[in-house]
């Protein structure tokens, strides 16, 4: 288990509500946990990271994952059946592990905690014809089990059902814990896939001006491939961008990749497992073989295009009138110097800050924000936005599995406590 960083509960507040978040990453590396402490409640959570862990997942699991969600597992149906159960168990077993170390390390007693919300890449399923569904991978009545605690899990699940895309989930949770004051920020996560969100002020959202999030384009996994294919295998990544600064930048390849039928989607964008990089990348080889460009170039463009890709976004995706103050960075992307050096010039007049500038590091931002949709959950709250999931209206998510005797009876006197917001009976229906 890799500690991550701790910050001071006593800044948390006073009397402050707990709550856990537990993020097993899309690609199945690694499994993250936040420990958080709020004041108020609802869309006014004050709320503030006081511990985190990181974990790879052993490779039995991630192979699991594997098996379980690749596109031709080869698997019996039989076989398949085992695997997704063996994952299930296995992914609560892991999550009971990493909760109570996260508890130990922070000096937290688990009966201060309400609730563990997790979150995992799903088993998602789009039948023609049919609604999208996904189940869950952690078996949260077996985590409620081995850690006694309250769980809430199945985020995407009722925003399907209210023929929601089952996702992003987290956008509201992120304007909770990163809104400013006055200023306007935007959350550009350079993940595999580019995701951006904006973060209206304080003074104008999130029920005055929307707040949005959406898929940008490819991002890092496509970087990666080509260092991987420059490097002959020996980097799976491109250190600093050291690799991309020995090529040149082919202008014509920007351009054909930026005409992709992709970036006229309208919003809602976003997709579970994200942009596919497969379908820029397969045809640009074979255009570089034809007109005699080198790996490096095409490395160098693509940087080049991950920068463009999210420069237009903010000029053309963004509510009218909106000027961006502040970018905030996270994922793996923001240790890449050309990618931001690139960043900084298609949005000139904009400060740049990473993550971490905040007080949060990057591995805990996302486990945090599934503990505050927990924490939206007890408090009766909608976490999803019609303008983010395309859903036909806003809808308290997640799944709720008692834990011990102790644990319930503690939660359900805080729901009983709560006071939803009042809302139109129409927005109800």
């Amino acid at each position: 288990m890799t500690h991550v960083l701790r910050f001071d509960s006593a800044r948390a507040g006073d009397a402050p509500r707990w709550a856990a978040g537990v993020r097993v990453s899309t690609d199945g590396s690694q499994v993250t946990a936040a420990l958080v402490a709020a004041g108020g409640s609802g869309m006014g959570l004050r709320p503030r990271v006081v511990e985190a862990v990181a974990a790879p997942l052993p490779s039995s699991v991630a192979g699991l994952l594997g098996a379980v969600d690749g596109p031709a597992s080869g698997l019996k149906p039989s076989e398949l059946t085992e695997a997704i159960l063996a994952v299930r168990s296995q992914l609560a077993e892991l999550g009971a592990s990493v909760v109570e170390s996260l508890l130990a390390q922070a000096g937290l007693p688990p009966g201060r905690v309400l609730a563990v919300g997790v979150h995992d890449p799903g088993l998602w399923s789009s039948p023609h014809g049919a609604q999208v569904s996904c189940m869950s991978l952690c078996d949260a009545a077996v985590l409620a089990e081995l850690s006694g605690q309250n769980v809430i899990d199945a985020f995407p699940a009722r925003d399907l059902a209210r023929g929601g895309q089952g996702g992003p989930v987290t956008p509201l949770a992120q304007w909770v814990l990163l809104r400013h004051r006055i200023e306007h920020r935007l959350l550009v996560d350079l993940g595999r896939t580019v995701r951006v969100t904006y973060l209206p002020p304080e003074s104008s959202g999130p029920c005055g001006t929307p707040v949005l999030c959406f898929d940008v384009g490819p991002g890092t996994r496509l970087l990666d491939l080509l260092a991987r294919r420059l490097s002959e295998g020996r980097h799976p990544f491109d250190p600093g961008g050291s690799l991309a600064v020995q090529g040149r930048r082919i202008e014509a390849l920007v351009e054909h990749w930026l005409a992709d039928p992709y970036f006229r989607r309208p919003l809602p964008r976003w997709h579970p497992r994200g942009v596919r990089p497969e379908r820029f990348l397969v045809e640009a080889v074979q255009m570089a073989i034809d007109r005699g460009w080198s790996i490096r170039d095409l490395l160098c463009t693509a940087t080049h295009f991950v920068a463009r890709s999210i420069g237009l976004a903010v000029r053309h995706r963004l509510p009218d009138g909106v000027k961006i103050d502040e970018v905030v960075l996270a994922g793996g992307g923001q240790q890449n110097g050309m990618l931001l050096r690139e960043l900084a010039a298609e949005l000139p007049d904009v400060s740049l800050v990473r993550i971490a500038d905040l007080g949060i590091d990057s591995d805990a931002l996302e486990p945090a924000c599934i503990a505050i949709l927990a924490l939206f959950h007890v408090d009766q709250v909608p976490a999803n936005r019609p303008e983010i999931t395309g859903a036909e209206v806003a809808r308290v998510l997640g799944r709720l599995t008692p834990g011990s005797p102790q644990s319930w009876q503690r939660l359900l006197a805080q729901m009983g406590a709560s006071r939803p917001e009042v809302r139109p009976l129409r927005s109800a229906l």
